[in-house]
Parts: C-alpha cells; sequence; structure tokens
C-alpha cells in the first residue's frame, strides 16, 4: 500500500491519507479506494504493458473531460497539469468519488435501462465531435481481423501445448470467421466512425443508490475511434444475458427479448437522432461482433499461456471462452 500512498502526494490535494484500500476486479488496471481528510477518491495505476502510449490516453482523456465533462467524474490534476503521474516506475491518475453512486451487478430490468442510457447519453454528446482529436489507446483494440490473426498465430505456435484438447473451440472460433466479413461490407456500405467508449459494460457506469438512475460513465482509457456498433453491441455482449464471463454453467441459459428490448430502446431514446440509418440497421450485429471479438481474444489468451487477462485459475480464460461461445450461439439465433 506504501506505492499507493506515496502515489497520492503527486496530485494537487491537500491532507493526510486516512484510508488506502484495493478496489475492484478489473482485467487491466490496479484500483485503490483513498480517503484524505474523510474525502473519497479513486486511484488508479495504468497498466502500461496494455497501454502502451499512455499520452495518448492522456490526450483523449484531456479532450473528453473538456468536452463534456458532465458525464464524468472529476479528475485531479497533477503539478504539471495532466491526468497521469509517474512515480519513476508506474502512471496513476486519480479522480473524485461519486457519492452515494454504485456500479450495477444485478442488472435488474431498471438497472439495464439506465446503464443503457448512460451510454446513449455519451453517444450524443459525442456525436459532432471531432475524431481528429483522438487516436487509439490500444491499436487494432477492436479489430477483428487482427484479433482473428492473433488467435491463428497463438494456435500455429501452441507455446503451452494446448491446442490439442480444445479443437471444439477451434472450429467454432474458425467458424464465425463469417462476422469479420459482414463488418467490412457495412463499413464499405458507410458506416460512420465516432467517439466511442469502447468497453461499455455495466461495472463502467455509475448508477445512484437512492433513485436508481444513472450518473456517471468511469473507466475511460479506451475512449477513442470506434463505431456505435461497438457500444451498444459490449452492452449486448455483457448485460443481455446477466452472467459473469467467468460462469461455467450455462445449461439454463435463454434468450430474453425483453431485456434486448430494454438496452437498444432505452439506449436510442437517449442518441437516435445521432445516428445514421446504417448505425439503426446494424446495432444489434454489434451484439455478435463484440462477443465473437471476446471469445476470440479470451482463446488466444487461453492458448498462449494466460499472458494477458488476470486469471485466478489455469482453465479461467477457457471459461470464459465457452461462455462467450455460448452467448454468440443464442444471440445468432435471436438475431438470424
Amino acid at each position: 500500500m506504501q506505492v499507493a500512498k506515496d502515489a497520492i502526494k503527486l496530485f494537487n490535494i491537500q491532507g493526510a491519507v486516512d484510508s488506502i484500500a484495493p478496489l475492484g476486479f478489473g482485467h487491466i488496471n490496479d484500483s485503490y479506494a483513498v480517503r484524505v481528510d474523510k474525502k473519497g477518491y479513486l486511484l488508479q495505476r495504468l497498466n502500461t504493458n496494455v497501454f502502451r502510449t499512455p499520452e495518448i490516453v492522456e490526450g483523449n482523456l484531456s479532450r473528453i473531460l473538456s468536452y463534456a465533462p458532465d458525464l464524468f467524474p472529476p479528475h485531479i490534476l497533477g503539478s504539471d497539469g495532466q491526468y497521469h503521474q509517474s512515480d519513476g516506475n508506474s502512471l496513476w491518475r486519480l479522480q473524485e468519488f461519486v457519492h452515494d453512486s454504485y456500479s450495477p451487478t444485478k442488472l435488474v430490468p431498471n438497472e439495464l435501462g439506465e446503464i443503457a442510457r448512460g451510454y446513449g447519453k455519451f453517444t450524443a454528446a459525442f456525436r459532432s465531435e471531432d475524431l481528429s482529436f483522438y487516436g487509439e489507446a490500444i491499436p487494432r483494440f477492436h479489430d477483428l481481423h487482427h484479433r482473428l490473426n492473433q488467435f491463428e498465430v497463438a494456435l500455429d505456435q501452441n507455446s503451452v501445448n494446448r491446442a490439442n484438447s480444445v479443437k471444439a473451440e477451434i472450429e467454432t472460433i474458425q467458424a464465425y470467421a463469417w462476422i469479420a466479413t459482414r463488418f467490412d461490407e457495412l463499413v464499405a456500405k458507410g458506416l460512420p466512425p465516432r467517439v466511442c467508449h469502447n468497453d461499455a459494460k455495466a461495472g463502467n457506469c455509475l448508477l445512484s443508490r437512492q433513485s436508481g438512475q444513472f450518473l456517471k460513465v468511469v473507466d475511460l482509457d479506451t475512449v477513442g475511434p470506434g463505431y456505435a456498433l461497438f457500444d451498444l453491441g459490449d452492452m449486448l455482449r455483457s448485460m443481455l444475458f446477466n452472467i459473469p464471463e467467468n460462469q461455467a454453467e450455462l445449461d439454463g441459459l435463454r434468450f430474453n427479448k425483453e431485456r434486448l428490448n430494454i438496452i437498444v430502446d432505452t439506449f436510442l431514446s437517449e442518441c437516435e437522432d445521432s445516428l445514421q440509418e446504417i448505425e439503426f440497421r446494424s446495432l444489434t450485429f454489434g451484439g455478435l461482433y463484440m462477443t465473437y471479438m471476446m471469445a476470440t481474444r479470451f482463446f488466444t489468451d487461453y492458448l498462449n499461456g494466460d499472458i494477458y487477462y488476470k486469471t485466478s485459475h489455469k482453465e479461467e480464460n477457457l471459461v470464459r471462452t465457452r461462455n462467450q461461445l455460448k452467448i454468440l450461439g443464442l444471440m445468432s439465433e435471436a438475431f438470424a
């Protein structure tokens, strides 16, 4: 905890540190809940093995906080006027805790709607924003061809000798490659790029504990160029079936059209005037695209020996893969 305590000193806040505690179970960054003179903050250490161009993360963050500040928690600048501060080894950032808020986990209907409302507000807020101000925080992050190439390399190398025991998953991944082709066709027909969150799941929205209403969008590292179907698709992938990514028991999983309608209709209620016709037609396809991509990424990491995502046991990435492939199959039947 000492390294986190020292990191607080890099920012423009005064007072003694009352407490520091690890927070959350994110795949990538390390987070800490901090209290300084009875005020709450969220301290995060940026994973520079993943975000290898932190200057782009800084530039994107600075731009969105100035462009639509009400959508996001206030962030604290360091003495050099930057949001990310170095302690010589790591990069840190600090933001205010949003009072009386929470990130939903049960995802009851009202929560589904309010999360979708939050990302709809995000989409609407940035509808006229100039993409030239933004870079890709992780190059080719949502490039499905890139992810499939990574999968094929991992399969060919088979560095930890796992490929022979997962032939069914290999065949399934390969069978869904048509999704990449369909996305290419949409882009060729004029699908417009826009500023996106690029990690639009329930845990990255804060709701009010009192009213249940949307408050803020958080976890902004991935904000940058993308397509509307990325954010709506990630919501469908992570929220439609209301199960964690590492749930292994999937026999009772069923498609729920009511949940689909809540997510899509509430999202559109906030940003309908911001979207083009081709975006309307491709929104649910985004569920296929993002679910397939995440299945491929989890499986690639499994084949590589779990070098990217945090795991609690050696089969977790395989469980995540099967989980996402099950969801993908149910979506494919429903959206056909």
